[in-house]
């Protein structure tokens, strides 16, 4: 069976109450919307709360996922479960509660009970154990909440972005993972290589999140901050991450399979077909049914900002892959100096060396280098036998976007 994914028209215009009614008919639209959790004791839910600017275009949140679109979902996974519900983000800053508050989240949230709204970055955090074998990581440090949960919900905002193209509901997935642990904004995690999308893709594999919501009423065009306002006037409901979010890109205008460094992904690999590819869903538009508009009907093309001047994307990834293949050679005599330190690395010589990302953050920033002298790698130095990176990603991912073998 194909899975599949609706697509309901909203204006930019329309009021507070009919976004909510919106919603619920984007997600009552796919039929057996709640077998992911109808059984679930406790529900993570992800919203777009990450920093807090409050940007609007005709009253509707053009950054973060609109507060209506968030209620109509609640009122639907309402309907289901009465499981209790975590529901947040973890800022940068580490602020979310008082961006909860700006939101207006615990007031319009107060109607419906077990609703527990959580910052992500903040309190008890645990390790959990990633079994995927196309994993980057093999293990996240994250919330309790999160390692708690048995289901998970994707409440993300369309938008363009600047390093992975499009931000749908995969790319939401990345403010679960706390700031304080990979740095602000979760540096070690963004990487200047190939970490990024594989992250992503990790964390889809993870959670599987059984629905996904993308607010696509106003959004971000250019960049996911600071960018400009579009109107593509939608809201899209699944219950397959990968499906969602393809269908997602091309209501963009955006080839779902496209990849690094075709237009929109001018910088790193496509998550979402990374996790096609990982077998998280489908891609292809024959194996989707869309529910209501073809998304070509209600197609708004995104664009994506570029960094000016030339970057020397292929030289950055191929010098920075002999880099991480040089610190592989001598990790074990690295890790009996340095064990559970953060490193940067330049051509596989250790640069800089501190207990943490912050630490490695505050050196980088003091420096005053630029992209041509920055640190190539950054890794916390583990044992070989004790690694829970896998590093062959850098050469594999690095060969195919650069067409040409890098590492000697």
């Amino acid at each position: 069976m194909r899975e599949k994914v609706s697509i309901v028209r909203c204006a930019s215009t329309a009021a507070d109450a009919e976004v909510v009614r919106r919603t619920e008919e984007a997600i009552y639209a796919l039929g057996d919307y709640a077998a992911g959790f109808r059984h679930a004791r406790k529900i993570a839910v992800k919203i777009n709360a990450g920093i807090p600017r409050l940007v609007l275009t005709d009253g509707k949140q053009t950054e973060l996922t609109d507060p209506a679109v968030v209620e109509g979902a609640v009122r639907a996974i309402r309907a289901a479960t009465d499981a209790e519900i975590v529901m947040g983000d973890a800022t940068t800053s580490g602020d979310s509660h008082a961006l909860y508050e700006r939101l207006g989240y615990p007031q319009r949230l107060a109607p419906y009970p077990n609703i527990r709204l959580v910052d992500f970055g903040e309190g008890e955090m645990t390790e959990v154990e990633n079994p995927s074998p196309h994993a980057l990581l093999r293990r996240y440090t994250l919330h309790r909440d999160l390692a708690e949960a048995d289901a998970f919900i994707s409440l993300a905002k369309m938008k363009a972005h600047t390093g992975m193209g499009v931000t749908l509901c995969i790319k939401n997935l990345f403010g679960w993972t706390p700031p304080r642990v990979y740095g602000a904004p979760r540096n070690y995690l963004h990487d200047r290589l190939i970490r990024l999308p594989r992250a992503l893709t990790d964390l889809a594999a993870m959670m599987r999140p059984c629905l996904n919501v993308v607010d696509g009423i106003v959004a971000a065009n250019m960049s996911e901050w600071h960018g400009s306002a579009l109107r593509p006037g939608v809201i899209l409901a699944g219950t397959n991450i990968v499906a969602t979010d393809s269908v997602g890109a091309r209501v963009m205008g955006v080839d779902p399979s496209a990849d690094y460094p075709e237009h929109p992904f001018f910088y790193r690999r496509n998550a979402i077909a990374l996790a096609e590819q990982a077998g998280l869903g489908p891609l292809a538009a024959d194996r989707i049914e869309v529910i209501g508009p073809a998304p070509e009907e209600v197609r708004t093309p995104f664009e994506v900002h570029r960094y000016s001047g030339a970057t020397d994307r292929d030289g950055q990834l191929q010098r920075g892959a002999q880099c991480v293949a040089r610190y592989r050679e001598h990790q074990a005599e690295y890790a009996e100096r340095y064990r559970g330190r953060y490193l940067a690395l330049i051509d596989g010589e250790v640069l800089w060396d501190g207990p943490d990302m912050h630490a490695i953050q505050k050196l980088e920033h003091d420096s005053g280098r630029d992209w041509r002298t920055a640190p190539q790698f950054v890794v916390r130095c583990l044992p070989p036998e004790e690694e829970i990176e896998q590093m062959d990603w850098y050469r594999v991912d690095t060969e195919i976007m650069c067409g040409a073998s890098v590492v000697r």
